[in-house]
């Protein structure tokens, strides 16, 4: 009976010996899976911000193209007015699309540089009289 708890002993003993074994193992396999967690949330953190930046680019895209198609619908309407005034001054109708922004804005200059050879020529001509009234 001795023996056989001798015997049990070196086996008790070779146990004990392989579960610390197997825990040291284990504790450096959970040391190993915790540092790729970290690494993983790491990564995660950084798709994450990403992301985020990506949605503030894309959010001041969209907010700079309306600001843009704002300023674009102001031009147009500003273009238009200037359209009607010079129509209603000459006296007729417009006979332009509402649309054609650039053949509107073409009669405006049209009109601005014609108005600026009349006031030109004026000057040239109020030039010649002399404090009278009469030509010099």
């Amino acid at each position: 009976m001795e023996q056989l708890q001798f015997q049990r002993v070196p086996e008790l003993v070779a146990r004990f010996e392989g579960l610390a074994d197997m825990q040291v193992a284990l504790r450096l396999t959970e040391r190993q899976r915790l540092e790729e967690l970290e690494e993983a949330r790491g990564r995660l953190q950084q798709l994450r911000d990403a992301w985020q930046d990506e949605e503030s680019k894309w959010i001041q895209i969209q907010n700079t193209a309306a600001a843009k198609t704002l300023l674009l619908g102001r031009t147009r309407m500003a273009a238009l007015n200037l359209f009607q005034l010079v129509c209603q001054h000459k006296r007729q109708p417009p006979a332009l699309d509402i649309e054609d922004t650039e053949g509107q804005l073409e009669q405006v200059k049209l009109f601005i540089l014609d108005r600026s050879s009349m006031l030109t020529s004026f000057r040239r001509a109020q030039a010649s009289l002399d404090p009278a009234g009469k030509l010099r």
